[in-house]
């Protein structure tokens, strides 16, 4: 482990490849900008969001500095609606820019032909049709055809730094190939997703992100709609959105989302380990590995911008070396799995099952081995713990020092109550097949897709999330056929649960404590939001794995190869349902 952090190549490589990831976009020249609502003028930084009022027009005028017009093609992300551009005082053509009044996307538009090099004055007339009026400017989100050559150069760059780190960490060729092709898929997904899109509560993170950044203080739990989220992902953000405001704020978006992207491919990488672990170097390994990196639902969350990707980060570190620590009971495993404990604690309210759960892999490990581990390294792993459990929770300490209620989740208590779902037996005991094969989507708002219960909405959510992610009829023949085949994937980790070995009660304990948790938000707050997998994503690799154990144990040749090949054709169509919305 001293070997590989002294190796200059952990460090250097990747930070020169990030970088060159995040400079080329190139910083877009605002200037001068103002909004001007009501005959009154103001003079403003984008991205703006403030109240214009109701149904009411206004207009944001400002200069861009041009230095290669070929470049001059940005995302802009009206709230509400862009009516009319002018660009020196001549008209854009609209008809060439479609989503002109997508708040969440925004449109893509190629000024290209429209500009001069040097100083150019835009006028955007807009509209609001409710809730706050404003502008966001940023490089495209325009799949693979915004790219530049020197991308796809530093792309290379990054790829190759991970697998010579892979190399030192002694992963084999084939598990390299996975691991780098799990980035491959979420790098081109990123190439086409904004910030507000298939995400969730992005304006409640930004705004606590802001606070932190601004105010220079933690906000009160009711202060935003996510402010009740324990606070380490979000000073770390606002430490990059300081570092990044002073280049060019309408930047720091799309950086908080290669921030995430990091930590999913740090996350690929743990899962992978956690399977060689469990497997070793097998074709089950890799099947297993290909159905976890692969997840649609796992490759949708990683440009989110969000504690989630953090807490994944964490809990898989976590369930890596605490597997480990069951297996070979080193002093440095029960070290890392807490610290990936502590991780994922700081980062979500979910992170308590993480660490709890570690508890308990590590008593019932004394008791079956009658050996406690090192007495310096306990002391240290429960200093550790209880330090980040202190910091991501002395919010919650100071309210119950002052009498108040001590909350997690304050914000469920102003929820639509159109999300309300009903909380019988039957909620979570019955599975609609018919609706779950014949609906590629579910909805929080809408009983078509399953919300009323319990394991539809689970297994649909950690497909897909809430969104309907490719509307086309090509989309939903893929969504159909991914749900069907992720079914039998959960059923064949039901019988591979039920063959559990010893050396595989860590993972076992860690999907069943993850999905009691999701029940038990289910069952003390029934919202359809509170049954979304996103909350409890790394029990996944626990279902990857135990799905192709359970192949392992039957009998039947024939029912093994087509359950083999029904995996295999699962991880090649996920891959394609993201990939080929980028061309």
């Amino acid at each position: 482990m001293k070997k590989i952090l002294r190796e200059p190549l952990l460090y250097l490589l990747p930070l020169f490849a990030v970088l060159y990831v995040i400079i080329i976009p190139g910083r877009i020249e605002i200037l001068d900008t103002k909004l001007i609502n009501n005959n009154k003028t103001e003079n403003i930084k984008l991205p703006h969001s403030s109240n214009v009022g109701e149904h009411k027009s206004f207009l944001i005028t400002f200069n861009l500095q041009v230095k290669d017009k070929k470049n001059a093609k940005f995302q802009m992300i009206p709230d509400d609606c862009i009516r009319e551009i002018l660009i020196n005082g001549e008209e854009f053509p609209m008809s060439t820019a479609q989503k002109a009044c997508d708040y969440v996307k925004g449109a893509y538009f190629d000024f290209s032909e429209h500009v001069q090099e040097g100083l150019n004055n835009f006028e955007l007339r807009m509209h609001n049709f409710g809730g706050p009026g404003g502008l966001r400017v940023e490089t495209p989100y325009n799949g693979l055809r915004s790219l530049s050559l020197m991308h796809y150069i530093f792309t290379l760059f990054l790829l190759l730094s991970t697998a010579l780190i892979l190399r030192k960490f002694k992963f084999k060729f084939f598990a390299i190939s996975i691991i780098l092709l799990g980035i491959v898929v979420r790098l081109i997904l990123y190439t086409y997703t904004g910030p507000m899109q298939y995400s969730y509560d992005t304006d409640g993170h930004l705004q606590y992100i802001q606070i932190i950044s601004e105010e220079k203080r933690l906000p009160k739990f009711g202060e935003c709609w996510s402010c009740h989220h324990p606070p380490l992902y979000y000073i770390g953000s606002a430490v990059v959105k300081n570092a990044i405001d002073s280049y060019d704020s309408n930047l720091t978006a799309r950086v908080l989302q290669q921030s995430s992207l990091l930590f999913s491919f740090a996350s690929i990488a743990f899962g992978v380990a956690l399977i060689l672990n469990l497997f070793g170097n097998r074709r089950y390994t890799y099947l297993a590995s290909l159905i976890f990196v692969f997840w649609p639902g796992f490759v949708l969350a990683a440009p989110r911008i969000g504690n989630d990707i953090l807490f994944y980060f964490g809990a898989l570190f976590c369930m890596l070396f605490a597997l480990r620590y069951w297996r070979f009971h080193k002093s440095s495993d029960m070290l890392l799995a807490s610290i990936g404990a502590a991780i994922a604690v700081a980062a979500k309210s979910t992170g308590i099952v993480i660490l709890g759960t570690w508890v308990i892999i590590y008593i019932l490990s004394v008791v079956s081995s009658l050996k406690i581990g090192s007495l310096r390294t306990l002391f240290i792993s429960a200093f550790i713990i209880a330090l980040f459990v202190g910091f991501s929770n002395y919010r919650i300490a100071v309210n119950i020092f002052e009498g108040k209620k001590a909350v997690l989740m304050e914000s469920t208590s102003s929820l639509n109550s159109n999300l309300k779902v009903n909380n019988t037996v039957g909620n979570y005991l019955y599975f609609d097949l018919q609706d779950y094969l014949l609906v590629p989507y579910a909805s929080a708002w809408n009983d078509k897709g399953g919300r009323q219960y319990f394991w539809n909405y689970a297994l649909k959510t950690s497909l897909f999330g809430e969104f309907k992610f490719w509307s086309s009829p090509v989309g939903h023949i893929f969504a159909a056929s991914l749900s069907a085949l992720a079914l039998f994937i959960f059923l064949l980790a039901l019988w591979g649960i039920i063959h559990v070995k010893f050396k595989e009660i860590p993972p076992l304990l860690f999907a069943v404590f993850l999905f009691a948790a999701l029940i038990y938000l289910r069952i003390s707050y029934p919202y359809s939001c509170s049954n979304d997998f996103r909350y409890i994503f790394p029990t996944l690799l626990p279902i990857a794995y135990f799905s192709v154990r359970g192949i392992q144990v039957i009998q039947n040749l024939r029912l093994k190869v087509l359950s083999y090949t029904a995996l295999l054709i699962f991880a090649s169509l996920s891959f394609l349902f993201i990939v080929a919305q980028a061309f």
